[in-house]
């Protein structure tokens, strides 16, 4: 398989781009098509003896189509046999109807002794043969739409009956490979062998419940044929390694990144404190917080490292257009501004910000009530931006934003990918469009697929401890667009490893702040 070692985000192809990945790698660069079968077979393999150890003696069904994936299939199957396992192969293919490099494989595979080819005919001769102890999915692969139809559906089902894992060539059958739409009977893999590169529909919707384990099987097609041909890239530890600010050995507060973060109100303390406490947590040296004054001792009383400059405020607890000035004043000495985590809907409070986002000229992160304050208002967001805005909604949110701009559909049908890669292109921000998972868009048309989430995560104030981290490392010098995929990079995996020893269910916002420095020692410590 093949190993991250690179400090590049990994490709993730749509099923057009790795056909013409699959393409070029033939007609440009002399790989024979059989040559990449072949590789793709021996990688599976490998995959499946590392994970589910020593094959010798195993029974495994392979479940082989006519196409590409189903040759895939067979040279697993060959390789299985070679290795002592006890194979049976079940397929769709015969050498009239399959595809070249298949109908060789299936040759080939005639002339291996002792592995059991049974040609489909009904599925009551599947359901009597013996009960395996492993089966491989090996009928569709990319570029399925839609319901299945005989008789895939009914292996599929069968597939899903079975109790031995199933270990899924590419994609699983019935999952489309570029959205994650699932049809009906879409097979249930233990784990996923993605061919070349990983494909959208393996991460996004169902794709990650359906997919199991996911590896990428190196084939052969050159790296940098499949990055030209990414539709988006996923970031890595040994990205995100490579990417995260470390402290020189003369490092003091100020030099170490000062946010200022204009957050909170009477009722909305606690978004406040989660959010400065983040920016300490990845790292701001300083941090001050602008809040009303009837939240100064809140956030005083939960984070005392943060200095608090309390502002004027409404008759509802929320800032006040008179806090403007004080506000304004310390933008300069300001490395990154965080705008909006907890501030209210308040008419007033909305003027305040958008009047002080036309007067920040860094790097900022505009979450919550800040991008409430946007809606309908975003024809200005290319001018004020300068492509140093991180916008940060959910769905809600996003929808919120556009408004009633004719003919968008809601966000919640629409493709994550194109969707982000459009409107951070047209409104010249990195947008950051919160989900399970979050995907990052950056004005010049790049799209970077997040870790694909944890249940831990679906609790209040994680999105307000997203922002903190974002913030917290602008005002360390990262590009918005790798500030924004590094936070959700690590604040996942301080999910994960709070998920791995406690409840998902009982995680709160706060035990994200106290889990992240923990993963940034065991995982992304340069």
């Amino acid at each position: 398989m093949a190993e991250q070692e690179s400090n590049l985000p990994e490709p993730v192809l749509s099923t057009q781009g790795m056909r013409a990945a699959d393409r070029r790698a033939i007609e440009e660069h002399g790989i024979p098509s059989r040559e990449l079968m072949d590789n793709a077979g021996r990688a599976a393999y490998e995959f499946i003896e590392a994970r589910f150890g020593e094959m010798k003696g195993r029974r495994v069904l392979v479940l082989a189509g006519k196409g590409n994936n189903g040759g895939d299939g067979l040279v697993v199957a060959r390789i299985l046999s070679e290795r002592g396992a006890d194979v049976t192969v079940v397929t769709l293919a015969t050498e009239e109807n399959a595809t070249e490099d298949t109908a060789a494989n299936l040759k080939a595979l005639c002339e291996v002794e002792g592995v059991e080819i049974l040609p489909f005919t009904q599925i009551e001769d599947v359901r009597a043969l013996d009960a395996p102890e492993m089966i491989v999915d090996a009928l569709l692969g990319v570029g399925v739409i839609g319901e299945l139809r005989e008789p895939v559906d009914l292996l599929a089902t069968w597939m899903n009956q079975q109790d031995a894992p199933v270990i899924a060539m590419d994609v699983p059958t019935g999952l489309n490979s570029d959205t994650g739409a699932a049809s009906e009977n879409t097979v249930r893999a233990a784990a996923t062998v993605a061919m070349g590169a990983l494909k959208t529909g393996l991460l996004l919707n169902e794709g990650p419940a359906l997919s199991g384990a996911v590896d990428v099987a190196e084939i052969g097609i050159p790296d940098a044929v499949l990055r030209e041909e990414a539709t988006a890239f996923r970031a890595t530890d040994a990205w995100a390694r490579a990417a995260l600010p470390r402290r020189v050995h003369d490092a003091h507060k100020y030099n170490s990144g000062r946010v200022l973060a204009v957050v909170g109100s009477r009722m909305f303390t606690g978004a406040a404190v989660l959010a400065t406490s983040a920016c300490y947590r990845m790292g701001a040296g300083a941090v001050v917080c602008c809040t009303p004054e009837s939240a100064q001792q809140a956030v005083d009383a939960h984070v005392s490292e943060v200095m608090v400059a309390a502002q004027k405020e409404t008759d509802d607890g929320t800032l006040a257009i008179m806090a403007y000035d004080d506000i304004v004043s310390r933008l300069e000495r300001s490395d990154a501004v965080l705008v909006g985590c907890g501030l209210g809907r308040l008419p007033e409070t909305a003027r305040l910000v958008q009047a002080l986002l036309r007067r920040i000229e860094g790097p900022a992160v505009i979450d919550a009530d800040g991008l409430n304050a946007l809606a309908g208002r975003t024809e200005k967001l290319a001018e004020l931006s300068s492509g140093r805005f991180v916008l940060t909604p959910h769905k809600g949110e996003f929808n919120r934003l556009l408004g009633d701009i004719p003919g968008d559909d809601d966000v919640n049908e629409a493709d994550p990918i194109e969707l982000v890669r459009t409107y951070a292109a047209a409104w010249n921000v990195v947008l950051v469009l919160k989900g399970m998972p979050s995907v990052v868009g950056a004005p010049d048309g790049r799209v970077f697929i997040g870790p694909p989430g944890n249940p831990a995560l679906a609790t209040a104030g994680t999105g307000d401890v997203l922002a903190g981290s974002i913030a917290g490392l602008l005002a360390q010098g990262l590009e918005p667009e790798d500030a924004a995929v590094s936070a959700l990079h690590v604040g996942t995996a301080a999910a994960e490893r709070y998920a791995a020893t406690h409840g998902v269910s009982s995680m709160m916002a706060s035990d994200l702040l106290s889990t992240i420095p923990l993963v940034l020692h065991e995982r992304f410590a340069g």
